[in-house]
């Protein structure tokens, strides 16, 4: 990796961790509202001079692929189990972190999170050039056990590439007997999702995500218009309200629609564990090497 590369991913890092324990601090609080905060997110991001990759949580059997609406309302309860994940990038060059937060002061679920927290650890522990994938899963599984859980095997870790958030090989949060190793230089993202349900999660929910799969030409004016937008993206995600606020939401559920039925983009729902069991995860980048270099970590990260 040339040394250009490697400082804007360091500098996206340091962006996304900031604004991923700013994000959750707030969302700790009850009664913070989940549009607020994502708003807030994005606009740090923007203020601290990254560019926005996406900004998304998702709230207690839920594990991923949640943003708030225009008009969303809801917010934060007491007991409450929040992911919040921030991608951020410079030039494509991608940072990808998660944590989780217990809304209040109930601790119900700490366990959950330790479990994460030490998941993520130990995975992390085993990365260097040569690695077989499979030992990573072992790792993960090994300590969600330990307390008592499980990991979510149809969820996973992911190589990262320019303008791709999945690079096209998954870093598993099991035994999958995968014989592929890492190598240097490798862009890797570490992310075990626990829960003491069975493991594995199904759509729920309406989808507010989205990434453009091609390009091709639309007869609509909306789905034009979408195509517009999000072009510049580069094959990055975008959510609903970015396109509301510029077009309005008739004309974006239009051209949503007419554009997911040619395959122009790809839906991402809300994934929740399908036994109703709550999700804690944490996660972090990193680059493979002799001594890999995890990007995102926040100096008050202990994991």
């Amino acid at each position: 990796m040339d040394p250009e590369t490697r400082d804007k991913l360091r500098k996206a890092g340091k962006i996304a961790a900031i604004v991923r324990r700013e994000g959750a601090a707030k969302l700790k609080v009850p009664g913070a509202s989940f549009l607020q905060v994502m708003d807030y997110c994005e606009d740090r991001i923007k203020e601290l001079g990254g560019q926005v990759a996406w900004a998304q949580m998702a709230v207690n059997d839920v594990a991923a692929h949640f943003c708030p609406e225009e008009h969303e309302t809801a917010v934060s309860n007491e007991g409450d189990l929040i992911k919040i994940d921030i991608g951020v990038h410079l030039d494509g060059w991608i940072a990808d972190n998660a944590m989780t937060v217990e809304v209040g002061n109930s601790n119900r679920y700490a366990d959950h999170m330790k479990a994460a927290r030490n998941a993520l650890r130990a995975a992390i522990k085993l990365v260097e050039p040569g690695r077989e994938l499979w030992e990573l899963g072992v790792a993960q599984m090994s300590e969600a056990q330990a307390l008592g859980f499980t990991t979510i095997k149809n969820l996973s870790g992911h190589t990262i590439e320019q303008y791709r958030v999945h690079g096209g090989i998954s870093i598993p949060t099991f035994n999958n007997k995968s014989k592929i190793q890492l190598t240097e230089g490798m862009q890797v993202a570490i992310e075990p999702f626990i829960t003491e349900g069975d493991g594995f999660v199904k759509e729920k929910g309406k989808n507010t995500i989205w990434m453009m799969r091609k390009n091709a030409n639309a007869r609509s004016p909306y789905a034009k218009k979408i195509i517009t937008e999000v072009a510049p993206l580069n094959g990055l995600p975008f959510t609903n309200r970015w396109l509301t606020r510029k077009i309005g939401r008739g004309p974006t559920a239009l051209g949503l629609k007419a554009l997911h039925q040619q395959g122009v983009i790809t839906a991402y729902p809300p994934l929740a564990e399908r036994t109703g069991g709550m999700v804690a995860q944490y996660e972090h980048s990193m680059i493979v090497g002799e001594k890999t270099e995890i990007y995102t970590k926040h100096e008050e990260d202990s994991w």
